[in-house]
């Protein structure tokens, strides 16, 4: 016995008659519970359909109908036996064009992304669902959004690996990866995907070579006077930074009662970060607090993107040979920390991981540290 048949009924209403006074027969399917119509291009007269459907004689509706339900009999058994999905919607979509749906890439990704896009704002921010879209955009590029899920082969996932490693480090490649393998995943979960391409596809794992600034090219930036507002403008945000170990969402959205102060003197902000939700509690270093003093306890804040312009003609002039954007002054903060001997599981409070494993790859210390404590364990010894 076939648990999920479809339940067939006929319908020909008079709220769509036209002005001739028909209206077209409709067909309803029900599988499971779920219901879809479909309009047949037959029309009658609504009280003439009903009548001649409960009527005990034969007639040419009726040889119709019956030749409606004998279609969809074998296209029920059609899709069994190809042990496809049947629902009441494969069902009408075999009826009205012979064949079966094809489920395209595009509408694989369609649907996750409507799934995520809710996610924003609850438990997902903008910046990571925007990772997604890229990732997306970037795939695309490989296959065809037009091409059927099945095309989503290992093949097509190692050339997409492939053409990101002649882009990007591994560490973004990676990523890349990673979120397509979750939208394959979701497709897999759902009956979409019936092998999974990414397996035996190796993602290698890793970690990006953080940069930060020394104390002395911290101290560089922090004394140079640039002669131009917007400048010495970006200069006290990132000096703020590096004295906070704030990201620039947290940061931004900063406001004069959010700074409190310690018995001690010490500035402190305790809140919650934009980005995971998690807890911090950022203790604000001398020179960050000089700033805040400066401008009175609110920053005067400018985009993320124009502080990134302005950090580059910042290192310029400040003939300093690295990277420098507004995260490198948390990296910078961090390091900072570790190399004063703050412990790994404050800093990771103070920066609000959630983990210590979040917090190592900021632990790289300077190489005057590193000999600093050797020189100390050794002269321990030589003193014993």
């Amino acid at each position: 016995m076939i648990r999920n048949a479809a339940n067939v009924s006929f319908y020909c209403r008079e709220s769509k008659k036209n002005k001739d006074g028909i209206a077209p027969i409709e067909l309803s399917l029900v599988i499971n519970g779920k219901r879809c119509y479909v309009q047949l291009p037959r029309k009658e007269n609504p009280t003439a359909f009903k009548r001649g459907i409960n009527s005990k004689k034969d007639s040419d509706l009726k040889d119709y109908l019956r030749a409606i339900r004998d279609r969809l009999n074998e296209i029920e058994t059609t899709i069994l036996r190809d042990e496809k999905a049947l629902t009441a919607e494969s069902l009408r979509h075999y009826f009205k064009t012979g064949g079966y749906e094809v489920y395209t890439v595009g509408a694989l990704f369609d649907d996750y992304m409507r799934i995520l896009a809710k996610r924003v704002g609850v438990d997902l921010t903008h910046k990571t669902f925007r990772k997604y879209e890229l990732a997306r955009d970037r795939f695309y590029k490989i296959l065809s959004p037009d091409e059927p899920v099945s095309s989503i082969t290992k093949a097509i996932i190692l050339d997409y690996q492939a053409s990101l490693n002649q882009l990007f480090d591994y560490v973004t490649t990676n990523s890349n990866c990673q979120k397509i393998k979750t939208v394959v995943q979701f497709g897999i979960d759902n009956g979409r995907i019936k092998i999974n391409p990414f397996s035996g596809v190796r993602l290698r794992r890793g970690e990006k070579n953080v940069q930060f600034l020394t104390e002395e090219e911290l101290a560089k930036i922090r004394m140079t006077d640039f002669h131009n507002e917007s400048l010495n403008r970006v200069r006290d945000l990132f000096v703020f930074q590096a004295a906070s170990g704030l990201s620039y969402c947290d940061m931004a959205k900063l406001t004069p009662e959010d700074f409190q102060q310690a018995p001690n003197g010490q500035y402190y902000i305790h809140d919650k970060r934009n980005k995971t939700g998690v807890y911090f509690t950022s203790v604000i270093l001398e020179d960050g607090v000089d700033i805040l003093r400066k401008y009175d306890f609110q920053l005067p804040m400018i985009s993320n993107q124009k502080i990134n312009c302005f950090l580059k003609v910042i290192r310029d002039f400040c003939g300093i040979d690295k990277p420098i954007f507004s995260h490198v002054a948390r990296h910078t903060y961090a390091t900072r920390c570790l190399n004063k001997g703050v412990r790994l599981e404050v800093v990771a409070r103070l920066l609000g991981h959630s983990t210590t494993k979040l917090t190592q790859h900021y632990a790289k210390l300077l190489d005057k540290s590193i000999l600093a404590e050797v020189d100390e364990a050794f002269l321990k010894l030589k003193e014993e």
